[in-house]
């Protein structure tokens, strides 16, 4: 029953029921024709007359099925599937209107939604982690994000540099743990070491131990 069901389906999609349907109306059409009198093309070869009908009934049917289904699909994709274009994802813009409307603890939770869905999105986690941050003033929450975005295996050179210096903002700031801040300079010194990041994060590790050093 359902090979049945598929089989019809294909067919229908094809355009053959709109084929058969332009072939059976311009058939009709033809027969009419000649029984009315019509000045029509071979008309004194009826039989000819109905066969050309049918035949280019079934063609522009088919034609116009296709062109009909083919519309139908491509209006249904994009209502219930938009594909994405360029490097951004369109879906999450609902969140950055949550943001625009200063409605940040929705927001948070979005991108918490979102890196849940996608553990391998640390950008989820950075947006989550700007928002504990700087607006919802939850700065563990915030470095837990920036945790786990810098530990997700295949997050990008670029994504782990931001996360780790976001931390170490945490930590110097509103954490107020400078022996972690230390910790995280010395890390992030080594494991990006020959950049201009790295070079800034020595600078500010030599000033931190001056400000320790006791006078």
């Amino acid at each position: 029953m359902m090979d049945k069901d598929r089989h019809g389906l294909a067919q229908l999609y094809a355009g053959n029921f709109h084929a058969i349907v332009g072939a059976i109306a311009a058939g009709g059409f033809a027969a009419v024709a000649l029984i009315a009198g019509f000045p029509v093309p071979l008309a004194s070869h009826p039989v000819v007359l109905v066969v050309v009908a049918v035949t280019l009934g079934f063609g522009v049917g088919r034609l116009v099925g296709r062109l009909i289904l083919d519309g139908s699909g491509a209006a249904a994709e994009q209502f219930y599937m938009p594909k994405a274009k360029g490097t951004y994802v369109p879906q999450h813009s609902a969140i950055d209107a949550l943001e625009a409307r200063g409605a940040y603890r929705e927001a948070a939770d979005g991108w918490d939604a979102v890196a849940i869905a996608q553990p391998q999105n640390a950008w989820a986690l950075i947006r989550a982690g700007e928002l504990y941050m700087r607006h919802l003033d939850d700065p563990e929450m915030a470095l837990e994000r920036f945790r786990g975005a810098r530990e997700i295996a295949s997050v990008s050179p670029e994504h782990r540099i931001y996360a780790s210096q976001k931390m170490i903002d945490l930590y110097l700031g509103p954490l107020n743990d400078r022996g972690r801040a230390l910790v995280e300079l010395r890390r992030f010194a080594v494991t990006h070491a020959g950049t201009r990041e790295a070079a800034h994060a020595l600078e500010a590790l030599s000033r931190l131990k001056a400000e320790q050093r006791p006078e």
